[in-house]
């Protein structure tokens, strides 16, 4: 049996969704835990109206999104566990696609899938991966796929064994934005990572709107918990030591656009530091840098048209 869980937080406007692509799998055996986080709207009503006894909802006062799947995990009875985003959604083939990976690589750490990006104009693309193909394999190098194409693990596509996640203590409590990267990149360093290049996850990407982005955008916490654990992970991580140090690096440039994106520019500075101590500058730090000179308006213009782009694939 697989057990799913799914974290809830004020999403009355697509639990009904992803909760309705987990019923429709081909794979009949689960069981379904959402935790409901301390919503304010009627996402809960949503997930108890479909009366169906595999699936259960757990209630908590709000601790965010790790607490969230952590107590998902201690509810799920089945040794094996997959996550679900409240706001993306499943093929109905994609526990059979999980399941799959687990019988042909069942000592793994981790399990994922290939994904569709699903923009806010409702355009849906598979994501670039490495490897093309849709055959099952063992990532050689699961840091260096990330950074060749795109990233190839989302949280809606991941499955995990609880004694490999217990080994990592979870997801990190209390982190806002990166607690996926650093749990996914722990479990890469203590165990192999089995991928399906078959696209059976679909992640409903934030809006890429100059008049929206304001909205969604979130500030990068300070201190970077995420960025400290990444270079803590280099020093025992030996086998991807190389590749983890340009992962990191590319983590700070994240948080540089992020904060560039706030019109912080000293803290943008600051992040592609970090970045260029790890790697070599690159062309999308001279982008970076150059987008800093530009007027507020007539940059968040021009990321937003970045945005489009990438989105675009």
């Amino acid at each position: 049996m697989i057990s799913v869980v799914i974290p809830l937080y004020n999403k009355a406007d697509s639990i009904g969704r992803a909760v309705e692509s987990v019923r429709n799998q081909t794979v009949k055996d689960w069981e379904l835990v959402v935790v409901d986080d301390g919503s304010h709207d009627e996402g809960a009503n949503i997930v108890t109206a479909f009366h169906d006894p595999r699936i259960r909802l757990v209630a908590q006062t709000n601790a965010g999104v790790s607490a969230a799947r952590n107590r998902g995990v201690t509810e799920a009875r089945s040794e094996w566990i997959a996550f679900l985003d409240a706001d993306d959604y499943w093929d109905p083939a994609h526990i059979e696609n999980l399941v799959g990976l687990i019988d042909r690589f069942p000592g793994s750490a981790m399990y994922a899938t290939a994904y569709y990006v699903v923009s806010e104009s409702g355009a849906s693309r598979k994501i670039r991966l490495r490897h093309e193909g849709e055959g099952g394999y063992l990532m050689s190098d699961y840091f260096a796929d990330v950074l060749e194409v795109e990233h190839p693990v989302h949280s809606s596509a991941v499955a995990i064994n609880r004694r490999y996640f217990a080994q990592i203590d979870g997801f990190p409590v209390g982190v806002k934005a990166g607690e996926d990267i650093i749990t996914w990149a722990r479990l890469a360093c203590i165990g192999t990572v089995a991928y399906s290049g078959k696209a059976t996850a679909s992640y409903v990407a934030p809006p890429v709107s100059a008049h929206i982005r304001d909205e969604v955008i979130r500030r990068p916490q300070v201190p970077d918990y995420v960025g400290l654990s990444l270079k803590s992970l280099q020093e025992s991580c030996v086998k991807h030591a190389a590749s983890l140090r340009l992962f990191t690096a590319d983590w700070y440039r994240i948080r540089a656009m992020m904060f560039l994106e706030l019109n912080e520019r000293i803290r943008c500075l600051g992040e592609l530091r970090q970045a260029v101590r790890l790697s070599k500058l690159r062309s999308k730090d001279v982008i970076c840098i150059g987008l800093l000179g530009l007027p507020s308006v007539t940059r968040k213009q021009m990321l937003a048209w970045i945005r489009r782009n990438k989105a675009r694939g």
